[in-house]
């Protein structure tokens, strides 16, 4: 008997690890929190060459997913902001469910990654990617900075917090100003 629960139990943490997590950020929020983060790292310029481009990482088969994407774009191209540090700005989108995500980044030469929530996908895979390409990663989704991306947006008490997982930032060949690090929550 305490072998079938725990077996339940193990299938249950198993499958909630890898389900989507929610985004407690409104995109456009995060959006300009994110934009304006970039211009802290020291690196992005060596980094960009000359454009900047991020991608948008999502999963055509999961509504939210692709919900999110279309509203980020939306955004984008409302948005006045189309320089960073006076890199132009270009972005794409990558449906991780239809491709191989570091011929993807290779392809497009992602220099920063967005991720919208995502299902039964292995965050510390994408991580592993981004940190071999030295590609910046962002997200919405603040289970996702504690897995081993770079940058996310959550809240505290009602109000954005941004939340940097410096270990990985590092990794990914970020360095952020102390002015910024002074403003987030960081992970050690």
């Amino acid at each position: 008997m305490h072998r079938v629960v725990l077996t339940i139990m193990l299938v249950f943490f198993w499958t909630t690890a890898l389900c989507a997590q929610e985004m407690v950020v409104p995109v456009k929020l995060q959006l300009a929190l994110l934009l304006k983060v970039l211009t802290y790292d020291r690196n992005l310029k060596q980094r960009a060459g000359d454009e900047l481009v991020i991608a948008i990482c999502y999963q055509q088969e999961y509504e939210k997913s692709v919900k999110t994407k279309d509203e980020l774009l939306k955004m984008i191209k409302a948005s006045p902001v189309d320089k960073i540090e006076n890199i132009p700005l270009r972005f794409s989108s990558i449906d991780i469910g239809e491709n191989d995500l570091a011929t993807a980044l290779s392809k497009d030469d992602v220099d920063v990654l967005y991720l919208t929530p995502l299902r039964d996908v292995s965050i510390q895979r994408i991580a592993a990617v981004s940190r071999d390409r030295k590609t910046r990663t962002l997200t919405g989704v603040t289970d996702y900075v504690k897995s081993g991306l770079a940058v996310g947006i959550g809240l505290k008490e009602g109000k954005p917090l941004i939340i940097i997982n410096l270990p990985a930032a590092k990794a990914e060949g970020a360095d952020f100003s102390s002015q910024l690090l002074k403003l987030a929550k960081v992970i050690q």
